[in-house]
């Protein structure tokens, strides 16, 4: 062991002449115990809540998405399609159209996105597990089926169980407008609400899935699509199936992950997270500023140990040495006592969930624990140690 870390654990665990000292040191110790706790606490929450947003979106996005780079539709002929079928590691493909159009029910209106789907989309995404009310039914010829995002139906006052309100679909026609009569210029058709679904407002505030047969009679469209949905089995790579498919279809293609379909939800998570450990960290700096008080009074305290040291040959780097090590060591165990108070809270939190939320699509707060955040916390606690150290060791 080197001979300023000796110094400087005996200097921070032996009893001072001024009782101060001992006051302030371990003031500082539980200022930074108090915010390395806080850190991971809030960290974890942070990483709950994304955890559990990003999984409600996982269930309704698709593992890769397939849309066309100009134009809002495209068609897609059958020798690709089964192309995209043989690739290795696609577990199922499931043909969308979209477009807007004004959904009423009663005296109840709103504009809404109208998703027609293929039979087998419950297979690509997970939206059955989003279901709230009824099934994920899309009817048949004869009767179209709608599932509706749960706050559009609240928007429009449905009622799953009373089979006989139909909910009516305004959608423009194509071409010229008939000026005389303006309900020519409309199609208009009628879906039965089987279920609804809940994942993030943003969607359930917006989206209404239909049967693919009916959304194209609803547009005007033929065999047009605006994008292809495709589920990747487990186990494969992403962005290896990912190359593959844009190899089949070529450049005019755009071909997005998870994440990039929704980059500005994940961006935003990234920089609350950043924006919280730096305010985080800028309080525990303020906080560790006592130690420059306790350090400033030991250096004063210990001035005939400082002469003792040089003239038995000791250099003033060695010196500083000391006295940093000293605000190392308090900095480093404030640090680790608040990261296991900390662990202690969160692992309560995740095991008994004593924070619960009222009306939430979760009981209690989320809570997810990374070995990142520890390594981070501890890092800058150090540097923190470190600066707040350095100053009143210049003037030695």
């Amino acid at each position: 062991m080197k001979l300023p870390l000796i110094f400087s654990i005996r200097y921070v665990f032996s009893k001072k002449k001024t009782n101060a000292i001992n006051i302030i040191s371990a003031i500082t110790a539980l200022a930074f115990a108090v915010g390395a706790a806080a850190m991971i606490i809030v960290l974890s929450a942070l990483n709950g809540f994304e955890i559990t947003i990003t999984g409600l979106f996982t269930a309704f996005d698709p593992s890769l998405k397939i849309e066309v780079l100009k134009g809002k539709t495209f068609t897609i002929d059958s020798v690709k399609y089964e192309q995209l079928n043989k690739i290795e590691g696609v577990n199922n493909i499931a043909k969308v159209l979209e477009d807007n159009a004004m959904v009423k029910y009663g005296e109840s209106q709103e504009i809404a996105i109208i998703k027609g789907v293929s039979a087998n989309y419950n297979k690509v995404t997970q939206i059955d597990c989003t279901l709230v009310e009824g099934s994920f039914l899309l009817g048949n010829s004869d009767i179209a089926g709608g599932v509706f995002g749960y706050e559009l139906a609240s928007k429009l006052g449905l009622s799953i169980n009373n089979t006989g309100g139909f909910v009516t679909i305004y959608v423009p026609k194509k071409g010229e407008f008939e000026n005389l009569n303006p309900e020519q210029n409309l199609t208009i058709d009628r879906v039965l609400p089987t279920g609804t679904f809940f994942v993030q407002e943003e969607i359930d505030s917006r989206y209404l899935l239909v049967s693919l047969a009916f959304a194209r009679s609803l547009f005007g469209y033929n065999n047009e699509l605006s994008a292809i949905e495709v589920a990747v089995q487990p186990g494969y790579k992403i962005s290896n199936i990912k190359k593959e498919i844009a190899g089949i279809l070529g450049p005019k293609f755009s071909i997005k992950d998870q994440y990039q379909q929704k980059e500005s939800i994940y961006k935003i998570f990234k920089s609350e997270k950043l924006a919280t450990f730096a305010i985080l960290s800028f309080i525990l700096l303020i906080a560790a500023f006592n130690m420059a008080g306790a350090l400033t009074m030991l250096i004063i305290e210990k001035e005939k140990d400082i002469s003792i040291l040089k003239s038995m040959g000791a250099t003033h780097r060695t010196i500083k040495q000391v006295f940093i090590s000293s605000g190392l060591i308090i900095s480093l165990i404030g640090s680790i006592i608040g990261l296991m108070i900390g662990l202690i809270v969160c692992w309560l939190q995740i095991k008994y969930g004593l924070l619960g939320i009222e009306n939430s699509v979760v009981e209690a707060y989320p809570m997810a624990l990374q070995a990142m955040d520890f390594i981070m916390i501890l890092a800058i606690s150090i540097l923190i140690g470190l600066i707040t150290a350095w100053i009143p060791t210049r003037k030695i």
